[in-house]
């Protein structure tokens, strides 16, 4: 600015209407008329924008400058609301006077494009790495170092540039976070048996099973394993709860039905061992349903505990339906309650179809329950169907109810069938 500008201005700053801003005091707001421009003697003012979303900081402006000269100059409406960011003096100048103003020095006019000129040039530079920084999040591939590119904005964009930095960071987080999450569901659905290692070695048993969290990972199991030449463990719980916690605590309970029940004992001995194990320092209260069974395939009897767990179903080769109900209270609420054991005859053409509550607590739109009835439906009407054909045609029925409504709870199946046995 001139010698002779600078003049001219400081005679206008003695007539013009001093306004004197605490923090936060509003200036101009968006869409008001261009009908003067200002003078910031001293202090900071913030630039932003009012949008139906709440406002958005654009830029903070530092005294000794001109500001809102430009949109006086063209006569255009208030693009942006300016407000104090400390405290702050500035001089209104009429648009008349900043008109004749440009007419006497004509070089505050070209201060005045030369100042739009470096502040397009700095938006323009600061969008393009903003673009940059937004495809790098949207493509996973957010480079560390553009943070620090961030943390070196236009001193007019340092507002704006601080709320992208944070909003970078927290993507960048959630995404560290969804990526750890996705690794903890894969190494969960990799710890589930596969049907394989038994439905391969044995021609006089299949089994079927699947698992679908409500979140990334959850609370419900199953599992299975052979105990000996003729006789298979199989269990199936939910943990209260949800999430990482609640899939942690499952893991625990799997490891221990699995141990006591490889040590040989019998049924009711594994699940009360569990009971008081999963109640010593349970410091976090808490408890998982469990059913867990022993098949012997040699005369076909199955042994078993349902500890609070949804009665299974026993579905004869006729057709003819039984409820397992249950004979204990859930593990890890208190080890004195015992549960006691039950045994059915399971022949040729049986099948045995269990599952979590997931299934019969499932909501649609109506906050209707499938409940009990349509999945005792559901498993009669798949009396022929092999069980990994049963399964589908399950979570299949849960789905068509539900009518899109998001899965609130974890679902869970295990479907055995016993065949006859070839000699």
């Amino acid at each position: 600015m001139s010698h002779a500008t600078r003049i001219a201005i400081e005679k206008l700053l003695a007539t013009a209407r001093r306004i004197d801003l605490q923090i936060g005091d509003t200036l101009v707001r968006q869409g008001d008329a261009s009908d003067s421009g200002f003078y910031l003697a001293e202090g900071a003012v913030q630039v932003y924008a009012e949008t139906a979303y709440g406002d958005a900081p654009l830029a903070t402006l530092k005294a000794p400058r001109l500001i809102g000269e430009i949109g006086a100059f063209a006569g255009l409406s208030r693009t942006a609301s300016i407000k104090a960011a400390t405290a702050a003096r500035l001089y209104e100048i009429s648009r008349r006077e900043l008109v004749e103003l440009g007419r006497q020095s004509p070089d505050i006019l070209l201060a005045a494009l030369e100042q739009l000129g470096h502040h397009i040039a700095a938006v323009n530079e600061a969008l393009a790495l903003y673009a940059n920084a937004l495809a790098a999040l949207e493509a996973r591939e957010f480079d560390s170092r553009i943070l620090v590119d961030l943390d070196n904005p236009p001193p007019a964009l340092v507002t704006f540039a601080a709320a992208f930095r944070r909003f970078a960071t927290e993507i960048v987080g959630k995404r560290r976070r969804e990526d750890e999450m996705a690794s903890a569901a894969l190494i969960q659905q990799s710890l589930l048996p596969k049907e394989a290692t038994i439905n391969d070695r044995r021609q006089d048993v299949e089994i079927a099973a699947r698992m679908r969290p409500a979140r990334d990972v959850g609370g419900d199991f199953y599992d299975f394993f052979v105990l000996d030449d003729d006789r298979i463990a199989f269990t199936i719980g939910d943990v209260c709860g949800k999430g990482t916690p609640a899939s942690l605590f499952a893991s625990i309970v799997v490891t221990l039905l699995r141990t006591l029940g490889r040590d040989r004992q019998d049924v009711v001995t594994v699940v009360n061992r569990a009971n008081v194990l999963l109640c010593d320092e349970n410091d976090a209260a808490m408890f998982a349903t469990v059913f867990f069974g022993v098949l012997d395939l040699r005369d076909g009897e199955i042994a078993y505990a349902n500890c609070g767990h949804v009665a299974p179903v026993h579905l004869s080769g006729s057709g003819h339906i039984t409820r397992l109900k249950a004979t204990g209270a859930a593990l890890g609420i208190d080890p004195a309650r015992d549960a006691q054991a039950m045994r059915i005859r399971f022949e040729p053409g049986d099948k045995l179809i269990l599952v979590t509550d997931g299934v019969t607590e499932a909501m649609n739109a109506a906050k209707e329950e499938f409940g009990e009835q349509r999945f005792v439906a559901a498993v009669e009407r798949g009396l022929r169907e092999p069980p990994g054909d049963l399964v589908s045609r399950l979570f299949a029925a849960v789905d068509a109810f539900a009518q899109g409504e998001e899965q609130s709870d974890d679902i869970g199946c295990l479907t055995i069938e016993r065949k006859r046995r070839e000699t």
